[in-house]
């Protein structure tokens, strides 16, 4: 019931299927009536790592997936804190804790597998900065390049700009005792000028897609605030399940519980205490002033510098979710609890007044858990533990209804949930104070404390991880209706809109960020609101004629176990000769007219530019139809006797192009936006067979950037393999 299920594996099945028929799908015109594909960075097409979609089924590849990732983000973690120089033990523990920690790990639960495809090349882009900084050679420049392209392809803008953030922060403050400073500055913009270049073809057409949709101006104050990380939910550092988990009691906190769990292990949060304290500065090089400000920048909306950097930050006005922030930030936690590992191998003895506020914290966490579990015993809201719920209900940010929370039951046993998990919390603190007292006499503890942390992680991820089954055909009621009632329109699918895609069939709308601004704003219209409330999330409360324009025929209802239908009678086709045109320049007023009862789509067309040539205005005889088409083209043929305006029942985009195939009628075409979010192609007298194809000028100048950028890189990398081996 996440978004793997209801989003992302009818993207792959989609893009992938069209990839292995040698088509590189640029639109998708399965949901929205049509809106880019290539450009949603969350189709990936270009990854190389997936493409293990073209080779395998569905499910198989979504599990190689998801396990290849999240061994690249152990493998590129041991890797950078190998390269600060830790005992291979404490690197390994870094790798073990950053694979399994929630700020990562929870994500396989909600099924981002672009998040988790994009998160794990930070620790390898870290590496590759810390390279340039101190060496300023070849060799981490190509692995930078390599590193950055990868996560720019791989498929979540957001994670890309955090991490870019993050870096440049980490850059800054590293400058200043860098050698060789202005040829490291140097380094450092090639990796990010070549990386832009070298995946122009998708980043390129991103970016201009992206002006086009809904969020493309940037987001309201209010949506951007959204899923900022709750300063309570710093107890998730000792105990994930303070507020509930994915399995068993429901999380009852603010957000989700995925973007707002910042757990990597007790043991590990001890040790990254040490490292942070008495690790060795140039091992540590800044790691908890990194954690403190990425924290910061977490916490989002709960701390006056979000409202700063939404007004005047270029990119912090584009999304929501602050709290993505701790990945980066647990990246450098791991690191500092390797760094206090390290410590201990190489140092071995901690003052004695560290373990005396080792053990007041456990003493500390076992009176809080004794304290939970006595005022929730009674299960009464109007207990100091049902007040505590009570108050995350109050914010609106909890996802449970407040009849759950305010349920003496649940109550109880919220409580006892909170009260095991801190008293596991204590007995984990007493166990690691335990263990650094040993030490002092016994060397085989040093094992016993990355062992002690593993576990922890392991137990923690496993019982996060969800599995559903996917064999046999999905969504088979809806297979069965469509096969029965064929023909070329569009539904209005409420059950899942993306089902679609992989059925074939084509909705109104979708479950996805990459909406059309002018669509959104059209089917927001057609709700009765303002075009200002547009956005990907629609209510859908009522279902007015105007939908026939849309080819929609069937709105399919969830009504108790079953779906309720609403048909439309006299769909519109996908293609029509209009001769009636109305110029209308204001948007406010164009829609008012789309809505008004006596519009009819069939007979007039409203456009808010001139059309040439322009129809008469009265009845003329002609003829169109459809010859071919494709996710990203079709061809037309039209005869007319008078201009008429062509009416194409999908949406617009000004990626949009027409050219004729013969010689036509008239020298120069156009495409227009008609009925505010469809498109119209005025035509004169005479013969017409046009190809209308959807190519943004960013993907036709990207593709021959990013081929002349591999080549380049191609060469720079025989570059440096020849020289390396001439070294050796």
């Amino acid at each position: 019931q996440a978004d793997l299920y209801h989003q992302f594996l009818d993207w792959r099945e989609f893009g992938f299927h069209q990839l292995r028929q040698g088509n590189l799908a640029l639109w998708n015109p399965h949901i929205y009536s049509g809106t880019p594909y290539f450009a949603g960075f969350q189709s990936a097409l270009l990854y190389p790592l997936n493409f293990v979609y073209l080779l395998l089924p569905l499910a198989r590849a979504v599990n190689l997936g998801i396990v290849l990732h999240v061994f690249l983000a152990g493998m590129f973690m041991y890797l950078w804190a190998s390269y600060r120089g830790l005992h291979p033990l404490a690197g390994l523990l870094s790798a073990v804790l950053f694979m399994f920690c929630g700020a990562h790990f929870l994500h396989v639960y909600a099924g981002h597998l672009p998040n988790l495809c994009t998160m794990v090349w930070f620790p390898l882009i870290m590496l590759a900065i810390d390279g340039v900084l101190d060496r300023a050679s070849l060799g981490f420049l190509l692995l930078g390049l390599l590193a950055v392209s990868m996560q720019l392809l791989a498929g979540h803008p957001q994670y890309v700009f955090y991490s870019a953030i993050a870096a440049a922060v980490y850059c800054g403050l590293r400058l200043f005792r860098a050698p060789r400073r202005l040829r490291s500055v140097l380094l450092l913009v090639a990796i990010n000028a070549g990386a832009i270049c070298l995946t122009a073809v998708q980043l390129w057409t991103g970016v201009q897609a992206s002006r086009e949709y809904v969020r493309g101006g940037g987001v309201a104050y209010e949506f951007a605030a959204m899923f900022s990380f709750p300063p309570e939910n710093l107890i998730t550092l000792l105990a994930p399940g303070f507020f509930g988990d994915l399995d068993g009691l429901s999380y009852w906190g603010r957000c989700y519980l995925w973007e707002m769990t910042l757990f990597f292990s007790v043991t590990g949060l001890g040790l990254a205490l040490v490292g942070a304290i008495w690790g060795e500065r140039a091992v540590r090089r800044f790691s908890l002033c990194m954690v403190l400000l990425l924290m910061v920048l977490a916490l989002g909306a709960h701390t006056p510098v979000f409202r700063l950097l939404y007004d005047w930050a270029p990119g912090f006005n584009q999304f929501r979710g602050s709290s993505k922030f701790i990945l980066q930030a647990s990246v450098f936690l791991v690191l500092l609890a390797g760094i206090g590992l390290d410590f201990l191998i190489r140092r071995r003895a901690l003052p004695k007044g560290a373990l005396y506020a080792s053990l007041a914290l456990a003493a500390a966490l076992a009176a809080g858990a004794a304290a939970i579990q006595f005022s929730a015993a009674s299960g009464s809201p109007g207990s100091w533990w049902g007040r505590v719920m009570g108050a995350a209900s109050a914010t609106g940010e909890s996802y449970l209804p407040p009849e759950s929370l305010n349920a003496a039951d649940f109550v109880k046993r919220a409580g006892e949930r909170a009260a095991g998990s801190v008293a596991v919390s204590a007995g984990l603190v007493a166990l690691f104070t335990l263990c650094i007292w040993k030490l002092r006499r016994a060397r085989w503890v040093l094992y016993l404390l990355p062992l002690l942390g593993a576990v922890e992680v392991f137990i923690f991820a496993r019982n996060a991880r969800a599995t559903f089954e996917l064999s046999g055909p999905r969504f088979s009621e809806l297979r069965q209706f469509y096969a029965e009632r064929p023909g070329d329109y569009r539904v209005l699918n409420l059950l899942d809109h993306n089902s679609a895609m992989t059925l074939g069939q084509y909705d109104l709308w979708g479950y996805d960020p990459g909406v059309l601004r002018r669509y959104a704003e059209f089917m927001a219209a057609a709700q009765g609101l303002s075009p200002q409330e547009a956005g990907q999330y629609l209510q859908f409360s009522r279902f007015p004629e105007i939908f026939a324009m849309l080819r929609c025929r069937f709105v399919l209802v969830p009504e108790g176990g079953s779906l309720k239908v609403i048909q439309f009678d006299n769909v519109m086709p996908r293609l029509s000769l209009i001769q009636d045109w109305v110029l209308e320049s204001d948007k406010t007023r164009v829609l008012d007219r789309l809505m008004q009862r006596d519009f009819d789509p069939r007979s007039s067309v409203v456009l808010e530019s001139p059309p040439d040539p322009a129809p008469a205005g009265h009845e003329g005889g002609g003829t169109v139809k459809l010859i071919d088409s494709s996710t990203d083209h079709l061809t037309v043929e039209a005869s007319l006797s008078q201009p008429a305006i062509l009416l194409i029942t999908d949406a617009y985009s000004p990626g949009w192009r027409v050219t004729p195939l013969v010689p036509s009628a008239q020298e120069r075409y156009s495409i227009l936006p008609a009925n505010y979010a469809l498109r119209a192609i005025p035509l004169a007298a005479g013969f017409h067979r046009l190809r209308i194809e959807y190519r943004p000028m960013a993907f036709i100048a990207g593709r021959w950037v990013s081929l002349l950028s591999l080549l380049g890189y191609c060469v720079l990398f025989g570059y440096w393999v020849r020289a390396e081996k001439y070294s050796w």
